[in-house]
Formats: structure tokens, sequence, C-alpha cells
């Protein structure tokens, strides 16, 4: 709640400003929020460090009580001859041996690794003691806190100490300043007098401060830094508000100002001063300013004030100073910029942009430079990718309109950053590597930027994309957050962007991939690409940063797909579309499976999915279309998805996917073939003159083939069939055997099956062949599967009494089309069943069939088909009497009857009923 209370404060006090300066209050009050909290946050560490050092502390007091008596005990005499009898540890009490020949506590103290500073010259040399590890890491964890928290040292100086006299100093500087607006506007006194009064107010309070500088230093040092900025704002109001100094003068005066700032921060080591003097420098031309000023004078004034931070940054590693002189400048050149600039300006502003771009690279490489050996990062991100970033937003901005001119300045800044790592490389300076590498990065980052540039400006998003990636292994390879979340903002930011910027501006993709859309669209994904990768190379990684991997990889995946995708939807024809969107997400796949081993990243053979995808997208595009899939390319490209898929699924056998994703990959890419085939099969015949049985017939021919190959190879010891047995004889095969056990149900539905250009044949016709071959198929499957898989072996025993449903209902459809196409009664089922013929033909099938099954029961001895066939041939006697007399006085009952009956003296003659399996009853044989 602390945090939405600051926010909500920030904009309360905004609103009385205006709701534009509401949002920034609610922005400043979030930030001093996450501040106060990160502050909070760090107490606590140190308070538990503080702890666990004074536990150690602890128990080496222990052992030092248990072993010393044992030392001083062995070696008195020597001691007392060779050394004092003890020394002193500087803030712990302890008295230790000092002898060279106390082995216990020497070699006690000797594990640690941290020194410990002797408490004066005369204490202890005889044993050079080191403290705890975890004092180390405490201050290397502290020096990284003194170096990132600039709000921790700012509420320091304004909130430790005197806070009175501090926040006083502030007060009366803003004072001061409206003192000198308030005396020009109301012309009170003469100017002369206005600016010397304030001038001795500012050199007053420096003298009292540098005499002070011994006694109380705090107190001292603020007076010091508000008389600077006092003095460097009476210089400013002499120049541009009154004119009583001339241009020359005054910039004298204040490069003096810069000397004496820099001198007093370096004398007394006080980096908290040279940011207030270089902070009131800054921001006094924007507090006396009237807004008819030049801007030539304004930035040859910030050129001077840098130029002492430059300075002071070759002396000192201040972040702070730099972060202040570098976040004032720009700032206020944008201020300026968005207000006054012109195109007739570029010429009095661009080399003041270029000079302060090579100020702030010059103080990034000084704070390496100079202090890396002392620093645990000594890189400052914020300086090293943050004035590119920044610069060149500010260079778009004065060359926008000038053709090329920005891919121009991208190339340069890029051989720019290149020629100045090769620079640093030559010094074989071990501590600059992290520099070196960075600029290279920054170096590659804009020289690929310059070639979309080249055509179309989407400079901003891709320039923030690559500057996130920096960012993110900066972070990671530091171990620290915030340029980490930094640069995982930016490229959710630069996606964001992008996608606004293609929404409104539609002709952007003229030239076929060489089109800033495609390359920009690349290059944010190829920032994802890295940052995944970078990502997934830490060791140990938590639950939290597996998650960032994956979203970082999805977030890629989307950004190449998805550019590439619309690419093939602007400058291909429709019909070619689904073979290039089959090729892309193949080619993608298997290129990232091939690269998974190489750059050691297992989570990158998840892509191998990506082919199963594309077939998937390419097959219901040639549904939708009503094209078959080898049209339009597709002869190549699916062969080549195939391929690619079958290559992807035994590389991420070793993968790290669970196994129930991997056996749906599996029998998934056996329903996407067996569909294309079908899709195939069924238009080609379409598109030709032929009977309605042909196309029945082939939309079912190839997904009964396949089955039957499945079924084939059941035992086969090769892969896929032998790891991934379940995968395609249960859930791949098992959808296209209920698929064809459906379809043969209702496909006499569709047509009567013509055979046409040929003559009908009953059962050797296209839709009855294939209606054979998929019922056995599926026989076949079923047969196969209870022998292979174990697990479901009884419901596909039972699944073979509902084929054998199938079966007759499908035998008696073929029966009625062999009659509509011999008798030419119309393809309707009411006039069908009510032709004479017809019935008679069911009712001695019916009676065939039965015989059939009972001779068949009898020589397997199963009861249960014996039954069956009785009854049938029950069922054909009821028909007989039932539906047959009707048409008593025709020939076709009396062959019904005739056949039927003799059928039954048969069926009584060879195949009795088969005995029960416990023996309990015998089969009637006497008939």
């Amino acid at each position: 709640m602390s945090f939405f209370w600051w926010v909500a404060a920030g904009a309360m006090l905004g609103l009385l400003d205006g709701v534009g300066v509401a949002f920034l209050g609610a922005v400043l009050g979030g930030m001093v929020a996450s501040l106060r909290k990160e502050r909070t946050q760090t107490l606590a560490r140190h308070e538990s460090r503080i702890a666990a050092l004074e536990r150690e502390l602890d128990a080496l007091n222990m052992r030092l009580g248990e072993d010393g008596g044992t030392v001083m005990a062995r070696s008195s005499a020597q001691e007392t001859a060779t050394a004092p009898a003890a020394t002193s540890l500087s803030g712990t009490g302890l008295e230790v041996p000092a002898s060279p020949d106390a082995h216990g506590v020497t070699g006690e103290l000797g594990k640690t690794n941290a020194r410990v500073r002797p408490a004066d010259s005369d204490s202890v040399q005889a044993i050079d003691t080191p403290l705890p590890q975890a004092t180390a890491r405490s201050r290397d964890q502290a020096t990284q806190i003194d170096l990132d928290a600039l709000y921790t040292r700012c509420r320091d100086w304004l909130f430790g100490g005197n806070t009175l006299v501090r926040t006083g100093i502030l007060v009366l500087f803003f004072g001061l300043a409206f003192l000198v607006r308030y005396a020009m506007e109301n012309a009170m006194l003469p100017p002369e007098l206005r600016l010397a009064g304030i001038a001795c107010v500012g050199i007053a309070l420096g003298a009292v401060g540098w005499r002070l500088r011994h006694v109380r230093r705090g107190y001292a040092l603020s007076l010091q830094g508000g008389g600077i900025a006092v003095l460097y704002l009476t210089a400013f109001a002499a120049l541009r508000l009154y004119g009583i100094m001339p241009a020359t003068t005054a910039f004298a005066v204040m490069l003096a100002l810069v000397g004496v700032a820099a001198f007093l921060a370096i004398r007394q080591d006080a980096a908290i001063l040279a940011i207030i003097g270089s902070a009131g420098g800054f921001a006094a031309p924007i507090l006396a300013s009237t807004g008819s000023g030049s801007h030539v004078q304004l930035f040859t004034y910030y050129a001077l004030l840098n130029a002492g931070v430059l300075l002071l940054a070759w002396r000192k590693a201040w972040r702070g100073l730099n972060l202040t002189g570098f976040i004032f400048t720009f700032a206020i050149g944008l201020a300026w910029g968005a207000r006054f600039y012109h195109p007739w300006h570029f010429n009095t502003t661009e080399p003041f942009l270029l000079l302060f771009f090579l100020m702030y690279v010059a103080a990034a490489v000084s704070y390496a430079w100079k202090q890396a050996p002392a620093l645990r990062d000594p890189v400052d991100g914020t300086l090293v990718f943050g004035v590119p970033v920044v610069g060149f937003g500010l260079q778009a901005a004065l060359v926008h309109g000038m053709p090329y001119a920005l891919a121009w300045s991208a190339a340069a800044v890029g051989v720019f950053y290149l020629v100045l790592a090769a620079a640093l490389k030559r010094v074989r300076k071990p501590d600059l590597e992290l520099l070196v590498a960075s600029f290279v990065a920054l170096g590659i980052a804009f020289l690929s930027l310059a070639i979309p540039l080249a055509f179309d400006g989407r400079w901003s998003a891709a320039a923030w994309a690559l500057e996130g990636a920096a960012l993110w292994w900066i972070g990671r390879r530091q171990q620290r957050r915030l340029p980490a979340a930094s640069g995982l903002l930016l490229q959710a930011g630069a996606g964001v962007l992008f996608a606004a910027d293609l929404a409104q501006h539609s002709g952007l993709r003229n030239l076929p991939v060489m089109n800033s859309a495609f390359l920009g669209s690349t290059m944010i994904a190829g920032a994802g690409f890295v940052s995944a990768w970078l990502a997934a190379r830490q060791p140990q990684a938590s639950k939290w940063s597996q998650r960032i991997t994956h979203a970082l990889l999805a977030w890629a995946w989307l950004w190449w797909l998805g550019g590439a995708w619309a690419e093939i939807d602007t400058h291909l024809a429709t019909g070619y579309q689904p073979s290039a969107a089959l090729a892309l997400f193949a080619l993608s796949g298997a290129l990232a499976c091939a690269l998974a081993p190489r750059l050691t990243w297992p989570g990158l053979l998840s892509a191998g999915l990506l082919p199963l995808g594309g077939m998937m997208l390419a097959l219901g595009q040639t549904i939708a279309y009503g094209v078959p899939p080898s049209g339009f390319g597709g002869w190549l490209a699916w062969p080549l998805g195939l391929a690619l898929h079958a290559y992807s699924l035994r590389a991420i056998d070793s993968g790290r996917l669970d196994r129930p994703v991997l056996t749906l990959a599996h029998a998934a890419g056996v329903w996407v073939l067996a569909l294309a085939l079908s899709q195939e099969a069924g238009l080609q015949l379409a598109s030709m003159a032929v009977g309605n049985g042909w196309q029945l017939a082939a939309h079912a021919l190839p997904p009964a083939l396949l089955l039957a190959g499945i079924a084939r190879m059941a035992q086969d010891e090769n892969w896929p069939m032998r790891p991934w047995k379940d995968a395609y004889q249960l859930w791949g095969a098992g959808p296209l055997a209920l698929v064809l056990g459906l379809w043969s149900l209702g496909v006499h539905s569709y047509g009567d099956g013509s055979a046409a250009p040929f003559a009908y044949l009953p059962l050797l016709n296209p839709l009855d062949l294939t209606l054979a071959i998929a019922l056995g198929a599926i026989a076949w499957w079923l047969r196969r599967g209870e022998a292979e898989i174990t697990s479901v072996a009884g419901p596909l025993i039972r699944l073979q009494g509902a084929l054998g449903l199938v079966a007759f209902i499908a035998a008696n459809a073929a029966l009625l089309r062999a009659m509509h196409h011999m008798t030419g009664v119309p393809w309707t089922l009411s006039q069908l069943l009510g032709d004479d013929t017809t019935q008679a033909a069911l009712s001695l099938f019916w009676a065939i069939l039965g015989l059939g099954l009972m001779l068949l029961a009898n020589r397997r001895a199963s009861r249960a088909t014996w039954l069956a066939g009785a009854g049938l041939m029950a069922a054909v006697v009821c028909k007989l009497f039932v539906v047959d007399m009707a048409a008593s006085g025709t020939l076709t009952r009396i062959v019904s009857f005739i056949g039927a009956g003799m059928l039954l003296l048969v069926v009584g003659y060879f195949s009795p009923l088969p005995p029960r399996q416990d023996g309990a009853e015998q089969a009637d044989t006497e008939g």
C-alpha cells in the first residue's frame, strides 16, 4: 500500500499545476516508493550480514580461547624471549599469540580469506590475520550498492547529518534564483548591485564552508556546494538576463567556477560536492531563463560544464557525477529541441550533439579505465548503452527529412564503436574486456541498424530491441537486476512501438525482404533469441528465470515467424502461401534443432514442433482454398516438411520436453499426413470426369493404407516405432480407425458409388474395394494392437464386435448399390426397400452370410460366432414372413423362400451348435 500512497501523493501535488504535471508527479511518487523499498531491503540485508559476522566472530573467539591456552602453556618461555605476550585484534577484544610458532592459532585463522587491518603499526606484525570470508563478500556487495544506489547517496546527503542545513541550502538556492527573476521583472535596485549581492552570498557560503571543512565536514560541504551553485546563477544572469557581462567574460567566470568545484571536490574527496556544483551549474540557465536567449550560448555553456565533469571523471570514479551531467545535458537538449528546433538550426546544433556524445563516451571509458581493478562492476551500463541510444534518438530528430542521413549516422556510430573497441583491445588491459565487448556489441548493432534505415525508418524500435539485449547481457553478466529488467522492458517497448508503427504505415513492404518492416522484426527477434540464450546459460536457474527464458524464446519466435509470414502474405500469390508457410516453419524448426547442441541450449529443441505446426497451417489453408496440397509448390514443400518433421522429432527425443507432448507430436504427424493424402487424392479425382464412387473412395484409401502400414510395423524395432509404439499404434492409428469406421457407415449417403466412365461391377468397383480395404485395415490394426499394446487389449477385443456390425452395414449398402445399378431402382432408401427384387436379394444375402458365420463357427468351435449366425438366420425367417410375404404372388417371393429354406437345411447338417467350453452341453447332431 505504501507504493500506492506515494503515487497518489505525487499525483495530488502535481494536480496543483495541471493534469500533465499530475501524471509526472505520480511517476515520481512511484519512483520514490520503489527506491524506499529498495533501501529497506538493502538495510535488512546489511543487518543479516552483520548478524552473521557477529556469529562468526563469536565462534572464532571460542576457538581462540580453546587453542590459545594450550599454545601459551607450550611455548611461554620462547614467547617471553622473542615477542610480546599477545597482540590485540582491533575492535574485537581477542588476545592472539604473536609468536610465529603458534601454529594452532595461525592455522585456524589462515583458513579464512578476507584481510583484517591491524589496529596500529605496533600491533600484530607476526600474524597477517584473515577475517571470515563473509566479510569480503559483504564488502563487495556494499561496493556494488554504493555504485548503483544513487538514490541512497542523495537521501543520505539530505537526511543524514544536519538535514536542516542541507535543506536550507536547497531552499536558499531556489530563493536566490527567484529573487533574480523578481528583481528583473520589478526593476528593483540596479542590476549590478543585485548581482553583486547575490555573488557575495555565494562567496560567503563557500568561504564559511571551506573554513569548517576539518571541523564539520558534512556541514562544510553543503555550504560549499550551495555557494558554487549561487555563483553559477550569478554569472549566467549577468550574461543572459542583464547583458552587463560580455560573453567571453561570463564563460571565463563559469569555466573558473568549474575549476573551483573540481578542485574542491578532489581536494576533499567529496563526490557530493562535485554533484552539487555541476547540478547547480546545469540548473542555472533553466531557473533564470526568459526564453529569448541563444541556443549556441546555452550549449557552449553546457560544453564547459561537461568539460569539468569529464576532467573529474578522469580523476575520480564518481558515477553519480557522470550520470548527473549526462541526464542534465541530454534532457535539457531534448526539451529545447522539442520546443525550438528548426531545420535551419542544424549547422549550429549538430556539432554540440557530437561533442556531448564523445564526452560521455569518454566518461564511460574513463570510469572503466581508472577504477576497474577496485570495482565489482567496472562498466557503467547506463552510460555505455544510454549515451548511444539517447544520442541517436536526438540525431534522428535533427536529420529528419534528409535522405539516408540517419542510415549514414548509424553506420558512422557503428564504425566508431568498433574502432574504439579495437583501440582499447590493443591496450591489452584485462579489466577493460567487458567494456570492449560492450562496444563491439554496440558497433555491430548500429551497423545492422543502418541496413533498414537505408530503406525506410524503423530505427527506434529496432534500436530499443538491440539496446535491451545488450542491457540484459550486462545485467546477467554482472548479476544486477536493474540493467537486466531494463533490458527486458526495452525489448517489450520495442515490440509495442514497432507494432503500433506498422499499424499506421501499411506501405512498408514494397521491396521483398529488404524492407524495414521485415528487417526490423528480424532484429527484434534476434534480440529476443540472444536474450533467451543468455538466460538459458545461467547454471542452476530458478523457476522464475526459467519462465523468463521460455517467455523470451516465445517472444523471439513470434517476431521471426510473424515477420516472415507477413512477407509471404504480401509478396506471394494466395495459392503459393501454404507451401511457403510450410517451408518457413519446417526450416526454422530444423535449424533450431541443429543449433541446439552446438549452442548447449536444450530449450531450443522445443522448436522441433514447428515443422508439425507448419504442416497443420498449410493443410488448413489448402482446405480453405480448395486446392490440393501438391499444388503451387506443395509437391516440394510437403516432402521437405515431412522429412524435417522426422528429423526434428529424432532431435528432440533427447530433449527436455514432456513425453505426453512428444507422444502427441508423433501422433499428430500421422493425422496430418493422412488428412493431407486424403485431400490430395480427393481433389485430384474431383478435377476429372469420373463418377462419385472414385471421389468417395479417393478420400478414404490413403488413410486406410496408412493404417495398414502402421499395423504392419507394429513389431518394428527401429526408430520411431520401437520407442514410440504407443504414439503410433494407439494414439496415431486409433483416430484413423475411428474415422474410417465412421466413414464406412456414412459414405453411402453421399452418392450411389458410380464407377463412370467404367461399368459398375458389384464388389469390384472403387467404393466397395475401398470399403473392404478400410475395414480390413481396421481389423488388422485391432488384431496387432491386441497383441502389442497390452494396456488396451481388452477394449480392442470388444471393438472387434463393433467392427463386425459396421462391416454388416457396409455389406448391405454394397448390395443396395448393386441393385440400384443393375435394376435401375432410384438411389433412395425407401424406393430400394420397396422393391421386391431388392428384398429377395437381402433375404438371400443374410441367409448366405448367416450360413458362412455358422460354418466358420463350427470350424473354430466358436459358440458366440455360431449364435450370431443363427440370429441372422432367425432374422431371415422373420423377414420372410413379415416383409416378403407381401409379395406372395411374385417370383421373387418364391426364390426367397426356397433359397432360405435350402440354406437352413445346409446349416442344420453341416454346422451344429458348438459345445460350451466346459463340455456341460453337447451339440444337437441329429438336426
